[in-house]
């Protein structure tokens, strides 16, 4: 049993949990579970994406997940790149880009420039299918022809946002 914590509109814990997949859970149009989300770029400019399993969706995407009770969104794309690509990226130069109210999940999302051999990662098979490097062309092309997860799709142009930003 996986517990969620529950934050309001503006990404603060209101003390509340739920049980993950019960389908008795409601929430309230002011209340939200969370999820966190990574994009990694390398030297390139490339971005590190996945082809979810058949079982997930069989849908491109960038690595995330929810965020479990007592656990801090930040934390939560560390263990999930850990957990689904077998990449550590504790120590490295995460940063924060806020959150994205969407649909009913509070977004977190996260950008790091990171290097990673591809011939490195070991990829947990019941989440992803296998994994690649995109250019935004690519990421863009996907998103427009309804291959890439929505919300990470939403997502990935704030990472463009902040990038342009940044220059």
């Amino acid at each position: 049993m996986e517990l969620l914590d529950i934050y309001d509109d503006f990404g603060n814990l209101t003390g509340k949990t739920v049980v993950r997949g019960n389908k008795y859970n409601t929430l309230k149009s002011n209340e939200h579970i969370a999820l966190a989300v990574i994009f990694i770029e390398n030297s390139k400019g490339e971005f590190l994406i996945q082809k979810a399993s058949v079982e997930k969706g069989n849908i491109f995407s960038s690595t995330g997940g929810h965020v479990t009770s007592k656990e801090t969104p930040l934390t939560t794309v560390i263990r999930e790149v850990k957990e689904e690509l077998g990449i550590d990226i504790s120590g490295d130069d995460i940063i924060s880009l806020g959150y994205l109210l969407y649909d009913m999940p509070i977004r977190y999302m996260y950008y790091i420039k990171k290097d990673i051999d591809i011939n490195d990662v070991t990829i947990q098979k019941e989440e992803v299918a296998y994994v690649k490097y995109a250019s935004v062309q690519e990421i863009l092309d996907l998103i427009k022809n309804n291959k890439f997860l929505k919300s990470h799709g939403l997502i990935f142009e704030e990472v463009l946002r902040y990038k342009h930003k940044t220059k």
